[in-house]
């Protein structure tokens, strides 16, 4: 039987097919469809498959490359360091495919090579001996997964994404991650009494109010992560958002279709409503 070449390029399919659905659902909705169009898609689309490999990073390889794609695993860094440190601290973007690293970069201490330089983690330089080529560049996963499965056994429970409540055990102090590569406190001021109370955002939709808390983000992420590239400061500064624009991975769809527990868990925002099927 015949069999597809490995450069065949089964993932621009998939993405053109997912963009394709996602557009012919838009029409759908702008000329009379529903919102139960839209959670049927949500079904169908990512973020889908197992709890251990939600949040997955894996980076392309190179056309040269002979060494399986590198897997930044979220959950196992999200233990042990806040958004802000890699985000704000290392530079690297919130949204996908916008941070340019090289090899070159690693080895010289940016990006990942901040931590992994043999005094915080292993080292990638390869001067430092030891092959660390197979720690990201894997071959077998199952290793990795059965390492989640332990790490999350006696976490609290959610329903989806990776299945870990990562707010609440924040709160249970469970896990407690470091702020600050340098090992300063940044909180010098504090969150405004204000922003402290959650907001509670209304919708068009009936029972679809939204649980805002800026509280839960602060502790852990800047300000800066969210304002002004993905929201604007200004009150009402934020035109057209809406559900499909999250699922498309706007607003708070940057963290929340990939990292952060997905959109089909719909009463951790919309206190109201009830969850669909899982995945």
């Amino acid at each position: 039987m015949y069999r597809f070449p490995d450069i065949f390029p089964w993932r621009l399919i998939v993405r053109f097919a997912l963009i394709s659905l996602l557009l012919g659902l838009s029409l759908s909705l702008a000329h009379g469809g529903d919102r139960f169009e839209l959670a049927q898609t949500m079904r169908m689309i990512p973020p889908n498959g197992p709890a251990e490999r939600y949040g997955d990073v894996s980076f392309e390889r190179s056309s040269r490359g002979r060494l399986p794609a590198a897997v930044f695993p979220h959950w196992l860094h999200r233990a042990q360091f806040t958004c802000r440190v890699c985000h704000q601290e290392l530079k690297f973007a919130m949204s996908s495919g916008q941070t340019r690293m090289s090899r070159a970069a690693l080895i010289g201490g940016r990006f990942c090579g901040a931590c992994h330089n043999g005094d915080q983690a292993f080292s990638l330089r390869p001067k430092d001996g030891g092959d660390s080529c197979g720690r990201c560049h894997l071959e077998n996963r199952s290793v990795l997964d059965e390492k989640f499965r332990s790490f999350a056994a006696d976490l609290p429970k959610a329903e989806f994404g990776n299945r870990i409540d990562w707010a609440e055990a924040y709160a249970q102090d469970l896990v407690q991650p470091i702020d600050s590569l340098s090992g300063g406190w940044r909180d010098t001021v504090g969150l405004p009494k204000k922003l402290r109370k959650p907001l509670n955002l209304g919708t068009n939709a009936a029972r679809s109010s939204v649980r805002f808390s800026h509280e839960e983000h602060y502790a852990e992420m800047d300000c800066a992560n969210c304002h002004p590239d993905i929201f604007t400061i200004m009150r009402n500064g934020t035109e057209e958002f809406t559900m499909e624009k999250n699922i498309y991975g706007w607003y708070c769809g940057t963290c929340h279709m990939r990292v952060a527990f997905p959109m089909n868990d719909c009463h951790r925002c919309h206190s109201e409503m009830k969850n669909g099927k899982r995945f």
